[in-house]
């Protein structure tokens, strides 16, 4: 009897250890899966890291155009600015001068 607990303790043992490899072989697929999805992530997180340093340059390139044509449209404007007192200037030199020719003539 001893000999033939001896063989079933055995082919416990041997049943345990069998489960045991397979379970760490099926541990080890998973780990494999995991490490082929954290690849794809960070293949990913550098894909939207460039995708950013696009955008941000994007964004420069068009707060330059913006300020560019700011700094235009002010010129023009105060350009506009110089030529309306310039303009009120010489209508109250022109009146000054008819106010005078009329005084003059009356």
């Amino acid at each position: 009897m001893n000999n033939e607990k001896i063989e079933d303790m055995l082919t416990q043992l041997i049943k345990i250890v069998g489960n045991i490899q397979s379970d760490i072989q099926g541990m080890q697929s998973d780990i494999r899966g995991m490490k082929s999805d954290i690849q794809g992530l960070q293949s990913d997180v550098q894909g939207v890291k460039a995708d950013i340093q696009e955008i941000k340059a994007e964004a420069r390139d068009f707060k330059a155009k913006s300020e560019a044509r700011h700094e235009a449209v002010m010129t023009q404007l105060k350009t506009l600015e110089n030529d309306q007192d310039f303009i009120w200037e010489k209508a109250v030199r022109n009146e000054r001068e008819l106010g005078n020719l009329k005084r003059q003539l009356s």
